[in-house]
């Protein structure tokens, strides 16, 4: 099992085996400290009860975590296919879910290239609007200027502007900068 870095193709997928793997353990070890406090003296009323309940903390925090990204569903195979022949050599993230206070934005694929930030989200529920608000504001307040940000809900649409972004002969100064954002606003 490879663990993958944010924005590769099936992050969200080896992100689910590795943290229900690491929430399972730290479960584990705090029920192995109680039953060996218990079995030993025979009562709960022990120092290893102490550090089992303690050692429930990170293992709920964890359990958190997991259940963030049991919800995600990453970018599908079908997708990947439809839209690796249009993006090229383009910068690109795959399964980004952007969280806010109010919402999270699953966007299966994202790039940048001649200060355009522009996606697609196949999830009926985002909201490509708000989407956009948002990583407009974060870049604004990142010191990423003048950027364009879309966000598609049609892949045909998206493919063409992926085309048009291919043909667009630009330098790019601030792309490791708007692509590092999107990796530390996502999940």
């Amino acid at each position: 099992m490879q663990k993958m870095k944010k924005g590769e193709y099936g992050y969200i997928k080896s992100q689910k085996k590795w943290i229900g793997a690491k929430t399972a353990l730290l479960f584990l070890v705090s029920l192995s400290l109680y039953l060996s406090g218990y079995i030993t003296t025979g009562s709960n009323r022990n120092l290893l009860t102490i550090v089992a309940v303690l050692g429930c903390l990170p293992a709920s925090k964890s359990a958190v975590n997991l259940i963030m990204f049991l919800r995600a569903k990453g970018c599908k195979e079908e997708l990947r296919e439809k839209i690796a022949a249009h993006a090229g050599m383009l910068p690109a993230l795959y399964d980004c879910v952007i969280t806010t206070y109010e919402s999270a934005f699953e966007i299966p694929h994202m790039v940048f290239r001649g200060n355009n930030l522009v996606g697609i989200t196949v999830d009926p529920k985002c909201k490509p609007a708000a989407c956009e608000k948002h990583l407009l504001e974060m870049c604004g307040r990142n010191g990423i200027k003048d950027v364009n940000v879309k966000i598609f809900t049609d892949v045909a649409k998206y493919q063409n502007r992926l085309d048009q972004l291919q043909a667009l002969s630009c330098e790019d100064t601030q792309t490791e900068a708007a692509l590092a954002l999107v990796k530390a606003l996502s999940i």
